[in-house]
């Protein structure tokens, strides 16, 4: 069947198309992994010479490339030759807005197997990662290094997409200190500063990846402006801040945990702080939204949940937050600002 046959697929060809979604997936996740968009940032480039050095499999290498073209990355001149779409320029490193970290990941163990298990899910009402890979995905990524350094450079690229939204709706020049609580490298927290240069940054996170994000911080010279400090968000230890960041954090938690957490952060606020929830909500409507595939996958990943705004309403006023207003933001995401009651 072809995936592609023109401007106006029939329905059973969309199907079709969505049916093996996954291969793109995988597609567009190993050219990520193997650094392909890099060598191709100067410019159109033959797949021999760089299967010679990437030490891969030349044919193989062809076919990968050439099916790339229908995931949108290439396109393809004679001589078995390739060059970077706009689409395909975004699985740069460096460039803004880079989602190579992210393509990675959602091709990686960690997001890729339990999906396998959807099934089981709907089934239980829970996550499947112990089914899949033996044990809990923080688990997995302590297990696995490697990969947990790809999941905190895939958030702070996702938090880039919105970290100079968030700068730029709330005014952060009012608080002397403000804590980016998992913030992983701080991508965040380093935006805020930037635009706000009064301001102190405190990173809270876990030993491991707060050492990962100093020297993170020290090459944006962020090093005297922000303390890294090492904890556990599920219990006491939370240094105090006039205000707080929850950027893409209760998502990874059903009810009972984000309760544990925001009295944790109300415990340790100072009088009148503020928190910022930054995350997705899901609308009051029944339209097709992304939210909705996203509240699916952190099922799958985390056994964890996206929120409406009465759900996030009631989460943060059981735990003694004042929520006073929601700001949304051109990306989707939305601020939602809370005061300590």
């Amino acid at each position: 069947m072809k995936t592609l046959p023109g401007d106006n697929p029939t329905p059973a060809q969309q199907l079709h198309a969505a049916i093996t979604g996954y291969w793109r997936t995988q597609v567009i996740g190993t050219v990520a992994r193997l650094g392909i968009a890099d060598r191709l940032a100067s410019g159109a480039r033959g797949s021999d010479s760089l299967a010679a050095e990437l030490n891969v499999h030349p044919e193989a290498l062809f076919r990968l490339m050439r099916a790339g073209l229908a995931a949108g990355l290439f396109v393809a001149y004679p001589d078995r030759t390739f060059a970077l779409t706009p689409m395909g320029e975004g699985l740069c490193a460096n460039v803004p807005g880079s989602l190579r970290e992210l393509a990675i990941i959602q091709s990686s163990p960690s997001h890729w197997l339990p999906w396998g298990h959807l099934t089981e899910a709907i089934r239980t009402g829970s996550s499947p990662m112990k089914a899949a890979l033996g044990c809990d995905i923080w688990e997995h990524f302590a297990r696995n290094p490697e990969e947990a350094e790809h999941f905190a450079q895939s958030m702070g690229n996702w938090s880039e997409l919105v970290a100079s939204e968030v700068a730029r709706t709330v005014d952060f020049s009012r608080f002397a200190r403000v804590a980016d609580i998992g913030g992983s490298h701080g991508d965040l927290l380093a935006q805020v500063l930037r635009a706000h240069p009064a301001c102190r940054g405190i990173l809270f996170e876990l030993p491991q990846v707060a050492e990962s994000a100093k020297p993170v911080l020290a090459s944006r010279g962020l090093t005297g402006r922000v303390d890294v400090v090492a904890g556990n968000f599920f219990e006491p230890g939370i240094p105090p801040a006039e205000a707080y960041l929850l950027k893409h954090i209760l998502h990874d938690w059903e009810d009972d945990a984000s309760t544990t957490l925001l009295r944790q952060l109300h415990a340790a606020a100072p009088a009148r702080a503020r928190l910022f929830v930054v995350e997705l909500v899901i609308p009051d409507n029944r339209n097709p939204d992304t939210t909705h595939l996203m509240d699916l996958n952190m099922l799958v990943v985390a056994n964890g949940r996206e929120r409406t705004r009465e759900e996030f309403h009631s989460l943060l006023t059981a735990t003694s937050w004042k929520v006073e207003r929601i700001h949304t933001t051109g990306s989707g995401t939305s601020i939602i600002e809370a005061l300590k009651g």
